[in-house]
């Protein structure tokens, strides 16, 4: 199949902007708790009644700080409650959000800051003001930078109380779905970062696509910890429908806290990214390793997999049954803990889950559900659902989009989601699209016979090997990245003779494993070429290699002395490796690689 259209999509009103539903439910159901927060490790709700008003006042102070219909104000911050409220109060004053990362480097900041023109900045930290008052000079129309621990919210309310209500309303009440809403910038895993140019049109219906797809698992009272940074689209098209739907958005503290949070917030469903997902397998794992039950964990976790497979495929056999129940008190339902307990499903995307861990959550009782889709497309295209549900894939289009295929095997896209360009930068924007319009993803995939997408590489990083055959790292990444051990894998072999991998270890799980193998204290750097390492992460390479002929099989690899991190810029925000920054800073050991 070449080409696949999701279902027909009503047009948006043309007052359909991304306000509506907040200030309609804080109207016709003013108590009703939309959103919640995390103080002093107790829950603190806020009714969608308390959350307008907010966006109301803090909106006042930015008219009366002089920010204009069109201007554009930055928020540099981490996920919390005051990211959606400031969000939606630079909406209603008629102005465009546009993110930073709060993991931002100052070039970075100003980039982003000069770029796009932003006439306000509003930051998390002081240390984050620091950033900014480090480059102000670069980026002359940013009048001022607000820090929200400082008060910025209280900041902005006192500054707005002489602001009309009247004059408020006018600046909402002409705001159209054609009108900008956001410059998100690309988080730059090849080259300086592009800005996204998504209107209140593109992003509303957005919401309502994702909301079509998952509107029969919704309930009455579902919550969410939201705990992706909120600068990425993913998140942000999150946030923006839980508020459509009136979902309780709990915003998560830290990533790090989600273990303390989760039991608290007892989310009913979550979204994340692949390596969040793999963590908490890998690390479920590594514990039962640690208290001598791992061969009960990974005969569990056969099971789940096994159990989700036979039943995608419409049989469940008696004994896959049996055993899939007594493992449900043993194991899966202490796993299901983890997420708080009534967790029925999640969503993932920003990168492949694959099929393997899909059955796997499947099998203890979370059903997940991949999705597909680009910053430039607001930014869901496809998503499994509940009536159509295939893992392996991310599933068909979302209503209103076709995807199509073309000959060299590109995914193509067009919607009413896709953006119109990017932000002062007519050459990108003319070469991102083909002759007929079509978005033009740089993703490679299929579309099988029922029309579920699945994604087999991005087009850049098709790797060529010197024999000239074709190889897509991300498959032989995944599979790696499934051993406790590994954090990151990265694959290479453009140009060369043979398939390689530079490989890095998960800090945490290294240390309880030196300790088992009389290293104690050690860090992954002294230990690179242990017989004993090497042996075990050979292990994970051998595993990988199963997926893939001969030609296409790692022949070699590298462990790395140090784990991939943001700071260093070798990983995105969203935990995406950075190819071409970890190629260049370990290009030495490449080179070692194939010329040994």
């Amino acid at each position: 199949m070449d080409e696949m259209r999701g279902p027909d999509l009503a047009p948006l009103a043309r007052e359909a902007h991304l306000l509506q539903p907040v200030l309609e439910r804080a109207q016709t159901n003013p108590d009703r708790v939309v959103a919640g927060y995390f103080e002093d490790g107790a829950l603190v709700d806020v009714t969608a009644k308390e959350f307008a008003d907010r966006v109301m006042t803090m909106a006042k102070g930015l008219i009366a700080s002089g920010v204009a219909t069109g201007d554009r104000v930055a928020i540099m911050s981490h996920t919390r409650i005051e990211w959606p409220l400031f969000d939606y109060a630079i909406l209603a004053a008629g102005g465009v959000t546009v993110p930073i990362y709060e993991t931002s480097s100052a070039e970075q900041v100003q980039w982003i800051l000069s770029d796009s023109e932003a006439v306000m900045l509003v930051v998390e930290t002081a240390e984050m003001r620091a950033i900014y008052d480090s480059v102000a000079d670069a980026a002359p129309l940013c009048r001022e930078a607000l820090v929200i621990d400082d008060g910025a919210a209280g900041e902005l309310t006192t500054r707005g109380e002489h602001v009309d209500d009247d004059d408020l309303g006018a600046r909402i009440g002409r705001i159209t779905i054609d009108d900008l809403a956001t410059i998100i910038y690309t988080s730059g895993t090849t080259g300086r970062p592009k800005g996204c140019v998504l209107t209140h049109g593109n992003l509303r219906t957005n919401v309502l696509q994702n909301l079509d797809a998952l509107q029969s698992m919704l309930g009455e009272d579902e919550r969410s910890l939201l705990f992706l940074p909120l600068a990425h689209s993913l998140a942000k098209i999150i946030m923006l429908v839980g508020f459509e739907y009136g979902i309780d958005v709990v915003f998560a503290t830290t990533i790090e806290r989600l273990q303390q949070e989760l039991p608290v917030a007892k989310p009913t469903m979550v979204v994340s990214v692949p390596r969040v997902f793999e963590k908490i397998f890998n690390a479920a794992e590594h514990k039962a390793r640690a208290e001598h039950k791992g061969a009960i964990f990974e005969h569990s976790a056969k099971i789940a997999t096994k159990w989700s497979t036979e039943q995608a495929e419409g049989h469940v056999h008696a004994w896959t049954n049996f055993e899939h129940t007594i493992y449900g008190k043993l194991v899966y339902a202490k796993l299901q803990e983890v997420f708080g307990g009534e967790l029925r499903f999640a969503f993932s995307g920003g990168g492949p889950l694959g099929e393997r861990l899909t059955h796997f959550y499947n099998g203890i009782g979370v059903k997940v559900f991949e999705g597909y889709g680009l910053t430039e497309t607001s930014p869901t295209l496809t998503v499994n659902r509940e009536d159509a549900w295939t893992p392996g894939t991310v599933g068909r289009p979302v209503a209103g989009t076709t995807i199509r295929i073309a000959p060299d095997g590109e995914i193509l896209a067009k919607g009413p989601q896709v953006f119109s360009g990017y932000w002062h930068n007519d050459l990108a924007t003319a070469e991102t699209f083909d002759d007929e319009g079509w978005f033009k993803t740089g993703d490679i995939g299929v579309l099988d016979d029922d029309g579920f997408l699945r994604i087999t590489g991005r087009k850049k990083e098709l790797i060529v090997t010197a024999a000239g055959k074709n190889v897509a790292p991300a498959p032989l990444e995944d599979r790696i990245r499934a051993h406790e051990l590994v954090s990151q894998a990265v694959v290479v072999g453009d140009g060369k003779p043979f398939i390689a991998a530079m490989i890095a270890i998960d800090e945490e799980a290294f240390a309880d494993w030196a300790a088992h193998h009389a290293q104690p204290g050690l860090a992954v750097a002294d230990l690179v070429d242990d017989p004993d390492l090497r042996a075990e992460i050979q292990k994970a390479v051998d595993e990988a290699n199963l997926s893939v002929s001969h030609a296409e099989a790692i022949k070699r690899f590298v462990i790395l002395p140090h784990d991939l991190t943001i700071d260093a810029g070798e990983l995105t925000p969203t935990l995406k490796v950075r190819r071409a920054i970890v190629e260049k800073t370990y290009a030495h050991l490449i080179d070692a690689l194939y010329n040994s």
